[in-house]
C-alpha cells in the first residue's frame, strides 16, 4: 500500500470542510479553519479496459487508487481523468456498500466501515471510462483496505459487482487480457460463465476468376487465448468472496447449519394459525357452494354472471385443496397463504349470492363497504399502536402494518367501483379488504411464541425506514443506468418503483414497520433487475436459496429468530415446486435480505474471516517460460535462421543446377494453396474489430445462456 501526497490533501480538505464540528454552526460563505488528525490507508490496483483507436479496439489499463480515511461518515468520492460515465459513480458507491456488508459481519468488530470516507481516483488512457466492469476490483480494494489485507500484484480481474456480491458479466475479455499482460499479470479473473466468446471471421475464396467474401462466427476459448499467448491463468469467479481468495488468500466462510430452516419453534408458532385458517376456509367454501347452488344468478347476454362466479368458486376449491396438502406436509406458511386465497374467493361468492337476492343491490354493497371500513379502522389502529420491542415484534408488526395498508388500498378501490356503479367489482375488493384486515391480528399474535428482547423506539423505526427507502432508490437508479447501457428492460424495475412509492406513503401514514419491509422488497426487485440481466435465472436459483439459508442461519447464531424470512423461504420452496421460478427467486432473495434488518441492534458479526493463502498458479512452467521470454527466443530463432540459410546457400553451390531443380520440383508446392487447399484463414486468433467490447456487445452477440 502506498501513500500519495495528493490523497492526503484531499482527505484533509474534505475532513476540515465537512467533519469539523465548527462547520455545523457556520452560515453559508463563512470560512472555518482548524487542525484535525486522521488515519488513512490506500491501495492502487489495475483495472483493464477497452479503448477504441484508429486501428480498432485495444486493451488498456486503468489505475484506481482507493483510499479510506477515518473521521468519516461512509461518504463516497470519485475523481476521474478523463471524465467518466455516471455508472462509475454508481459502481464506486455499490462497491463500498457490498464491501461494508461483508466486513461488518466479520467478527473483527473493531472494523466499522461507517466511520470511514472512501475516495476513488481513476486514471486511464481510454477516452471514456465505463464503470460496471471495474466494480469487482473496486469492491476487492475496499475490503482489503478495511481488513488491512495485502493484494496480490500479479492478479487482475474484470467484472461488475452486483448488489448481492456476485460478479456480473462484461465484454472485451481478450483485449483486457492483452492489457493485463502488459503490466505483468499472471492470473486473470473473469465472471463465471464467460469462458468463451464469439469472433466473426471473414473468409475470402477465389475460384474461376470470382472472389467470394463470407463471414461466420466461431467460438473461442478465453483460457486458451490467455495461456497460449501470454501464459496467463484464467479463473472464473462467481462472487466477491472468491475474488478475495485469489487476491488476498483470505475468505469469508459461508454460514452453514445442520438445523432445518423450519425449526420446531417456528412450526409451533405457525401451526395454530394454519389450522385456524384451514378450518375457516373449509367452512367458507361449504357455505359458498351452498349459496351458489341455491341462488338464482343471471347468466345471459350480456352479463354471464353465473359463469363468472363459478370461476371464483372453482378457484376457492383448488386453493383449499392445496392448503390441505401443504398443511399435511407441515409447510404451514404456504398453507396459510393458500387458505387466505380460498377464503377471499369463497367470501366473494357468498357476497355475490347475497347481492343477487338483496332487495336493493346498491344498499347491500354500501352496507358491506361500511363494514369493511369499520373493520379496517379498528384493525389498522391496532397495527399502528402495536408495541415493537425487538426483532420478533418488528417482523410481526411489520407484516401486520403491511396488511393494514393493503386493506386500505382495496377499500379505496372498492369505494371507487361503488361510486361508478361497478358493484360486482366492488364486492371483489371488499372480500380482499376484509380478509386482509382480519389477518392483522393473526400476525401480531405470532410474536407471543418467541422471546422478543430489545428496545426499538419509534424514532429508530422511522430512521430505519428512511434508510432502506434511500438504499432502494439508489439501487433502482443504478440498475436503470446499467440496463439502459445494455439495451435491456425488466419488470422488476416497474415493481420496484411501485413498492418504493408504497413504502414512502406508508411511512408518512404511520406504518414505519411496513415501510421498512416494503422498501426491502423494492431493494430486492431492483437488485434482481441487475443480477438477472443475463437471463440465467434457473442457473442462479440454487445460489439465491443458499444465500437465504445462510442468512437465516446467521440470524439464529445471533439469537434472533427470523420468522418472516423463514416464512418467505418456505413459500419460495413451494413456488419452486410449482415451477414458478421467477417468483421463487424473488422470495429467496427477499428472505435473504430480511435478517439484515433484524441486526440493527447488533454490534458484531457472526463469522470470522480466515486466511487460506493465495492459490498457486496452475500454469505449465515450460509454456510460461516460452511466453515470458518469447522476444528473446524469436531473436535467437531469427539469428539461427539467417546462419542456416547462409550455410545452405554455400552447400547448395556444390551441387549441379539440374539436380537442385529436380529436388525443388519434388518438394515444393507450386502454389500457396497447396499448403491450405481451402484457401481460408487458419490462425487461431483473429483481429480485434469483431470481438465483443462492452457489456452491450456481450448480450447482443452471445445472448442469454441456456
Amino acid at each position: 500500500m502506498k501513500k500519495g501526497f495528493f490523497i492526503i490533501i484531499i482527505c484533509l480538505l474534505t475532513t476540515i470542510a465537512s467533519n469539523s464540528p465548527i462547520t455545523t454552526a457556520l452560515n453559508p460563505g463563512e470560512i472555518s479553519s482548524g487542525n484535525i488528525s486522521i488515519d488513512y490507508r490506500n491501495v492502487t490496483v489495475y483495472a483493464p479496459a477497452v479503448a477504441q483507436t484508429d486501428n480498432g479496439y485495444v486493451g488498456v489499463t486503468s489505475t484506481i487508487t482507493v483510499t479510506i480515511q477515518s473521521n468519516g461518515g461512509g461518504r463516497v468520492f470519485v475523481d476521474t481523468l478523463p471524465l467518466t460515465q455516471i455508472d462509475m459513480q454508481g459502481s464506486a458507491r455499490l462497491a463500498v456498500k457490498v464491501a461494508s456488508a461483508l466486513v461488518k459481519n466479520d467478527n473483527n468488530c473493531e472494523v466499522n466501515p461507517s466511520i470511514y470516507d472512501y475516495f476513488f481516483v481513476i486514471r486511464t488512457s481510454a477516452p471514456v471510462i465505463g464503470g460496471p466492469s471495474a466494480g469487482g476490483i473496486m469492491t476487492a480494494a475496499v475490503i482489503s483496505l478495511l481488513e488491512n489485507w495485502t493484494m496480490d500484484k500479479e492478479t487482475m480481474m474484470t467484472g461488475m459487482i452486483n448488489p448481492d456480491g456476485s460478479i456480473g458479466p462484461i465484454g472485451g475479455i481478450p483485449q483486457k487480457i492483452d492489457a493485463a499482460y502488459s503490466v505483468g499479470a499472471k492470473r486473470f479473473l473473469i465472471p463465471k460463465g464467460q469462458g468463451q466468446y464469439l469472433e466473426t471471421i471473414t473468409e475470402t475464396v477465389t475460384e474461376g476468376g470470382w472472389t467470394q467474401i463470407t463471414t461466420r462466427q466461431v467460438i473461442r476459448n478465453v483460457y486458451d487465448y490467455a495461456l497460449d499467448n501470454y501464459g496467463i491463468e484464467v479463473i472464473e469467479v462467481e462472487d466477491i468472496n472468491e475474488v478475495m481468495y485469489y487476491f488476498t488468500g483470505w475468505s469469508f466462510p459461508i454460514i452453514e447449519s445442520n438445523e432445518s430452516i423450519t425449526t420446531q419453534d417456528y412450526l409451533n408458532s405457525m401451526k395454530p394459525l394454519a389450522t385456524n385458517l384451514l378450518n375457516e376456509s373449509i367452512k367458507a367454501y361449504l357455505n359458498a357452494s351452498e349459496s351458489f347452488n341455491t341462488t338464482s344468478i343471471p347468466n345471459q347476454f350480456p352479463y354471464y354472471y353465473r359463469n363468472y362466479i363459478t370461476d371464483f368458486l372453482n378457484t376457492a376449491q383448488q386453493a383449499l385443496l392445496e392448503s390441505q396438502d401443504w398443511f399435511d406436509q407441515e409447510v404451514f406458511y404456504t398453507s396459510t397463504s393458500k387458505s387466505f386465497q380460498s377464503l377471499i374467493n369463497s367470501n366473494f361468492v357468498i357476497y355475490a349470492c347475497e347481492y343477487f337476492i338483496a332487495e336493493n343491490n346498491k344498499d347491500f354493497v354500501n352496507s358491506l363497504l361500511l363494514h369493511a371500513k369499520n373493520l379496517n379502522n379498528n384493525k389498522s389502529s391496532f397495527a399502528k399502536d402495536a408495541e415493537i420491542g425487538g426483532a420478533i415484534s418488528l417482523q410481526c408488526v411489520g407484516a401486520a402494518q403491511k396488511r393494514a395498508s393493503e386493506a386500505e388500498l382495496y377499500i379505496a378501490n372498492a369505494n371507487n367501483n361503488y361510486q361508478q356503479g361497478y358493484y360486482i367489482e366492488a364486492l371483489k375488493d371488499i372480500a380482499f379488504a376484509i380478509q386482509r384486515s382480519e389477518s392483522i391480528g393473526w400476525w401480531i399474535g405470532i410474536s407471543d411464541y418467541f422471546d422478543d428482547s430489545g428496545d426499538i423506539g419509534k424514532e429508530d423505526l422511522y430512521s430505519l425506514a428512511e434508510e432502506y427507502i434511500d438504499d432502494a432508490q439508489q439501487s433502482l437508479v443504478y440498475s436503470n443506468i446499467i440496463l439502459g447501457e445494455v439495451g435491456k428492460s425488466s419488470n422488476y424495475i416497474t415493481d420496484a418503483e411501485s413498492l418504493l412509492e408504497t413504502a414512502r406513503d406508508d411511512k408518512d401514514r404511520g406504518y414505519p414497520a411496513a415501510a421498512i419491509f416494503e422498501a426491502l422488497e423494492a431493494l430486492a426487485k431492483a437488485n434482481l433487475a441487475l443480477e438477472l440481466v443475463d437471463g440465467n435465472g434457473i442457473e442462479k436459483l440454487d445460489r439465491y436459496q443458499e444465500r437465504a439459508s445462510s442468512s437465516i442461519s446467521e440470524s439464529r447464531l445471533r439469537g434472533i429468530e427470523p420468522v418472516l424470512a423463514v416464512s418467505y423461504y418456505e413459500y419460495a420452496q413451494s413456488l419452486e415446486n410449482e415451477s414458478s421460478i421467477d417468483a421463487a427467486i424473488f422470495y429467496y432473495k427477499y428472505s435473504g435480505l430480511i435478517p439484515g434488518v433484524l441486526t440493527v441492534t447488533s454490534t458484531c458479526g457472526s463469522q470470522s474471516s480466515r486466511y487460506l493463502g493465495i492459490p498457486d498458479l496452475n500454469v505449465n512452467p515450460f509454456i510460461d517460460s516460452i511466453t515470458r521470454y518469447s522476444q528473446y527466443l524469436l531473436f535467437f530463432a531469427a539469428l539461427g535462421g539467417i546462419i542456416g540459410l547462409s550455410v545452405g546457400i554455400l552447400l547448395g553451390s556444390l551441387f549441379k543446377k539440374g539436380s537442385r531443380n529436380e529436388l525443388i520440383d519434388k518438394t515444393t508446392p507450386k502454389e500457396l494453396t497447396e499448403y491450405h487447399p481451402d484457401n481460408t484463414q487458419y490462425n487461431n486468433y483473429y483481429g480485434n474489430d469483431d470481438i465483443p467490447r462492452s457489456i452491450r456487445d456481450y448480450f447482443k452477440d452471445i445472448g442469454p445462456r441456456q
